[in-house]
């Protein structure tokens, strides 16, 4: 399948990025089972998932950010290209460079202080109060470990975008 004239080509992604995706797609069916089961459990009066929202929490993590990396090789992120379909394709690429710079500084920023969150979550062994006892710090790691996949990416993708713009 070729790309439209007016579309910057996307790059593949990679065996793990697509098995994160699929990690992902894993935990959105889980997400659904689980408040499914509740919603059904308590119409019948008794909830049987103890931490539901708790773990719909966790997942969520995991549902949004292990795609990350899929998501910016196929450069499927909402964009809006009203103001740059006109432009050369090389003028495109010259915006997708600045695109990959603001996301990278971004990320970068985002990245160092999930990892600042997920040391001291870490360091403090906290448990959220239930009847799982579910560690503060799994989440955490979750997040930093999906954000720093999506800063990889958007380095490469930076690269990729500075070669074909000169």
């Amino acid at each position: 399948m070729s790309q439209p004239e007016n579309e910057l080509a996307p790059a593949p992604p990679t065996r793990a990025e697509r098995a994160l995706g699929q990690i992902a797609v894993v935990g959105l069916f889980l997400m659904a089972a689980l408040i499914t089961l509740n919603v059904i459990s308590r119409w019948i009066g008794r909830a049987i998932i103890p931490d539901d929202i708790q773990l719909v929490k966790e997942l969520m993590v995991v549902v949004i950010l292990l795609p990350l990396g899929v998501v910016t090789a196929t450069r499927n992120h909402i964009s809006v290209d009203l103001f740059t379909e006109w432009m050369a394709k090389r003028g495109r690429h010259r915006l997708a460079v600045l695109e990959q710079l603001v996301g990278i500084a971004f990320v970068s920023l985002v990245s160092y202080a999930a990892y600042r969150d997920a040391l001291g979550a870490w360091a403090s062994q906290d448990y959220y109060s239930g009847v799982l006892n579910i560690p503060m710090w799994l989440g955490h790691f979750v997040f930093l470990f999906g954000m720093a996949v999506f800063l990889i990416r958007l380095l490469v993708m930076f690269i990729i975008d500075l070669r074909r713009s000169f």
